[in-house]
């Protein structure tokens, strides 16, 4: 259950964060930060669909 809910959680910030990069490329332009803030949100999801696919442990 607490697995399911950070996962969640992690989901929803970086949901918001895109969407705020994405409003901030389309309201001031594409720069050095957008496309930095991109690439760390891609890493931040890729770690968070990699944690989805796998197995929970045993307990």
């Amino acid at each position: 259950m607490a697995r399911t809910v950070a996962l969640v959680g992690s989901v929803a910030l970086i949901c918001v964060l895109a969407f705020l990069t994405i409003r901030v490329a389309l309201e001031e332009g594409v720069d050095i930060l957008v496309i930095l803030s991109l690439i760390i949100l891609a890493l931040l999801g890729v770690g968070v669909l990699g944690a989805l696919r796998a197995a929970p442990p045993d307990e």
